[in-house]
């Protein structure tokens, strides 16, 4: 926190055009990843991959100024006075723009209208989609024997007349890569050929290259237009002409990979645990949207306020004389948070936890208890009753009531065996923020693609009812998580939620799904969708 808190003074009125890379999250650099995590405000093009707010502040502002073909939805020189106007507020700004910022994205003009504005900026260069989308397809855009060069230019410039010299890129025996040339293929193509370049050579158009989405068509130069037409492909895509193009499809590892072209929501306590979830299903090929719950609850305080009092002497325990220990049965790690947040605005802290013992019901909330610096003296698996952890003279038992999970049977049973121990009080102390698990979604799946080819973007859209949104599976790392999820799609999302629903930690199913390659993939969500 110290580092980061320093990071953001010093960099206070500050511009950093970052390049988001391709479309894979894990593409993008470690300083990129940092100055987002810093950031106060965060402008972001259309091609950027939102996933990636994943790594920003919660509070940081998010301003969409997302730029199509044909439809600019803001122009570019009201972008470049919105960077101004936030920078000389003093805030530190993150352009994240899709590649590499000085590539066909216009970074060079908000540069120059930056230093003219007297406003300190900064490149964060990105991986480019003209080298990752042909790595991705299999195309090695250079090789022994098959080329020894490339060229990047945009197929914006091919209608009339233009700075590019298509007759020389005709003659030229390396590789051609075209960005943003899918309105114009069938120019390009015709003044190619015309130009001296053989109708024979190999082509390729890569579709949301480095995606889920990803999506190939192999030709001949000359029927390159006519198969991406019947495939269906329009922009964004990445085209490529050459011999390079001609490398057999099994190269194409990227597609190999076991859960290439699934879309999973991770559904987790904590943003820590979650990302972690994430980035391991992104390793496996997978298109991974983080939804972490602790920053999208919303506390009852004076349940909390309660709880915490209890171990400070001013519980009904406390003033009938029962001073045996005070148990709390904490479930969640949000609940972890509260009453601790609780205890310290009272004024309090981990002395006065004394006389508690602590019953931590799950990883996420023994995880939250040691990450505030204490260990539980009883840590149970969700769901179990937890018969004779309690300790014989407890004086009070305050166990955490969560939405969807039923209360353990210990209490009750200890109750049998030990009529004077008090009954246990029962209290929630949070919620799920609905609307704010909401704005997170639609943000997050903001123009994902559909295996189909459609789109997510349309403002409103859920992103993951009837399956849209692309979303194949929700894996919950938790009992609780999936309790919330399912409380999320009865309030907002009703019947039409039907995606299958995983509960579950990470290495046991991380290894079926690596195992089992992609019929193991279908097997474990078939399994899944049988035991919801």
């Amino acid at each position: 926190m110290m580092a980061r808190r320093r990071g953001r003074n010093a960099t206070a009125g500050t511009v950093f055009l970052v390049g988001a890379g391709p479309g894979d999250a894990g593409l993008l650099t470690l300083r990129g990843r940092r100055a987002l995590a810093e950031a106060d405000a965060i402008v972001v093009d259309h091609l950027a991959p939102v996933r990636l707010l994943r790594y920003a502040r919660p509070d940081a502002e998010v301003y969409d100024v997302g730029k199509q073909a044909g439809h600019h939805r803001v122009p570019q020189r009201d972008i470049e006075a919105l960077l101004i106007r936030l920078a000389k507020a003093g805030k530190t700004v993150v352009r994240l723009k899709g590649g590499d910022p000085f590539v066909f994205g216009r970074g060079s003009e908000e540069a120059l209208a930056l230093e003219a504005a007297g406003v300190p900026w900064q490149v964060i260069p990105g991986v480019t989609s003209a080298l990752a989308v042909p790595a991705c397809a299999g195309i090695p855009v250079t090789g022994r024997g098959v080329a020894s060069g490339f060229t990047v230019v945009t197929g914006h410039e091919c209608q009339g007349s233009s700075g590019i010299d298509w007759a020389g890129l005709a003659q030229s025996p390396g590789t051609l890569i075209i960005l943003m040339g899918m309105g114009a293929l069938q120019t390009i193509v015709d003044r190619l050929v015309a130009a001296g370049r053989s109708p024979d050579t190999p082509a390729a158009v890569i579709r949301w290259g480095t995606r889920a989405a990803q999506r190939t068509v192999r030709a001949r130069l000359i029927d390159l237009p006519a198969a991406v037409r019947a495939a269906g492909l329009r922009n964004p895509a990445v085209i490529v002409i050459g011999e390079a193009a001609a490398h057999p499809p099994s190269l194409a590892w990227f597609e190999r990979q076991p859960l290439f072209g699934r879309r999973i929501l991770v559904v987790g306590e904590s943003a820590t645990i979650t990302l972690e979830g994430a980035e391991s299903l992104e390793a496996l090929g997978a298109e991974a949207v983080d939804l972490p719950l602790d920053s999208a609850v919303v506390v009852h305080r004076e349940a909390a306020a309660e709880w915490a009092a209890s171990a400070m002497g001013s519980s009904e325990a406390e003033r009938e004389g029962r001073v045996g220990p005070v148990v709390w049965w904490l479930r969640t790690a949000a609940g972890v948070q509260a009453v601790w947040q609780a205890l310290r605005s009272a004024g309090a802290d981990a002395r006065a936890l004394a006389r508690v013992y602590l019953v931590a019901e799950g990883p996420d909330a023994a995880a939250a208890l040691a990450g505030i610096g204490l260990n539980p003296d009883v840590t149970l698996e969700h769901g179990a009753d937890g018969e004779g952890v309690l300790p014989e003279n407890a004086a009070a038992v305050w166990l955490e009531a969560v939405d969807g999970l039923p209360h353990p049977a210990a209490s009750i049973r200890r109750r049998h065996q030990a009529p004077d121990l008090p009954a246990p009080r029962r209290l929630r102390l949070w919620q799920a923020d609905v609307a704010a698990i909401r704005l997170r979604l639609q943000r997050m799946l903001a123009n994902v693609e559909h295996a189909d080819g459609g789109s997510s973007g349309a403002p409103g859209a859920s992103g993951v009812s009837g399956g849209s949104g692309g979303i194949d599976l929700v894996w919950a790392l938790s009992p609780v998580s999936a309790a919330v999820w399912r409380m999320v799609c009865r309030t907002w999302l009703g019947d039409g939620a039907a995606v299958p629903v995983c509960v579950g930690g990470q290495e046991d199913v991380l290894r079926r799904l690596a195992d089992g390659g992609c019929a193991g993939t279908e097997s474990v969500i078939g399994a899944w969708e049988a035991g919801r």
